[in-house]
């Protein structure tokens, strides 16, 4: 219990002390002291003073900061917004160029494909009717070759008959040259 004496009583003494303390310090520094509190009074205004102005200013430009950088990611945003729709509007002419297309190409290779046929068919019945103008002509050749040989062989006098023939002629000159030979020895 004594202490707890002891505390309630530094308790109540503590207010006495503080005024001790604050007349020892007037005597010993006089009216200095009260100079210098309230010097540090109007330097710690300045300090807060300028802090504040220091806090304003720098949340000024913060928010001066968020505004520019909020503008910007906007304008960002719609350049983008805007290439994508000019992309996908793009995409969209690409792929109907490309169904154009691939219908003309389908409708160039039908129409190919059709006159080809006819083409072919053509050649072909062009082909049959050369090659039927071949045979008939090569038959019409062969009918006259035949002909006109016949009538070289019917014309023209057999080779070996010929030989006889001249053969008989070439006796009867000799033996008409023997008789006559004969007539002038006689």
């Amino acid at each position: 219990m004594t202490k707890k004496k002891a505390e309630l009583e530094h308790g109540e003494n503590a207010p006495n002390e503080i005024e001790n303390i604050s007349k020892i310090r007037d005597i010993l520094f006089g009216n200095n002291m009260n100079e210098y509190e309230k010097r540090f009074e109007k330097l710690e205004e300045k300090v807060a003073q300028s802090v504040a102005e220091n806090k304003a200013d720098t949340d000024k430009k913060m928010a001066s900061l968020e505004a520019f950088f909020k503008n910007e990611i906007k304008s960002l945003n719609n350049k983008l917004t805007e290439e994508e729709e000019a992309r996908e509007k793009g995409d969209r002419r690409l792929l109907t160029e490309m169904d154009a297309l691939e219908d003309s190409l389908k409708k160039f290779k039908q129409s190919t494909s059709e006159n080809f046929s006819e083409a072919n068919q053509q050649v072909l019945d062009l082909s049959n009717r050369i090659s039927d103008q071949i045979t008939e002509l090569n038959n019409t050749l062969v009918n006259r070759l035949e002909s006109n040989s016949n009538q070289l062989q019917s014309s023209k006098v057999d080779r070996s008959t010929l030989a006889m023939m001249l053969t008989d002629l070439a006796y009867n000159i000799a033996g008409e040259n023997e008789a006559a030979e004969a007539d002038s020895g006689k």
